[in-house]
């Protein structure tokens, strides 16, 4: 099982405003099963254009050893995404993914 994460306050707070407190729970178990084994942290994502724009931005150390192959698991998450919230609260979830190598 992937190991659980620790959900700062202030991401706490932020998902609650958002309206998906519920939902983070499930959206990083199934991030730890797309991407197993692999280091996951949650920022928030502010827009710097659009005030009070804000987003849940999960960070994925991904070990992933090709382009294609990050593609495609990023098309997993995405998918499996909408398994996790409803449609409309999708939106608050931004995946980005860094190299681990």
């Amino acid at each position: 099982l992937p190991n659980p994460l620790c959900v700062s306050s202030e991401i706490d707070a932020l998902a609650e405003q958002l309206g998906v407190r519920v939902e983070l729970p499930r959206v990083i178990a199934m991030t730890q099963a797309v991407f197993p084994g692999d280091a996951v942290r949650i920022e928030i994502d502010d827009d710097p254009e659009v005030p009070e724009d804000r987003h849940l931005a999960i960070v994925v150390r991904s070990t992933v050893a090709s382009v294609d192959q990050l593609v495609a698991t990023q098309w997993r998450w995405h998918e499996q995404l909408f398994g996790c919230c409803p449609a409309p609260l999708t939106s608050v979830f931004r995946l980005a993914t860094e190299s681990a190598t």
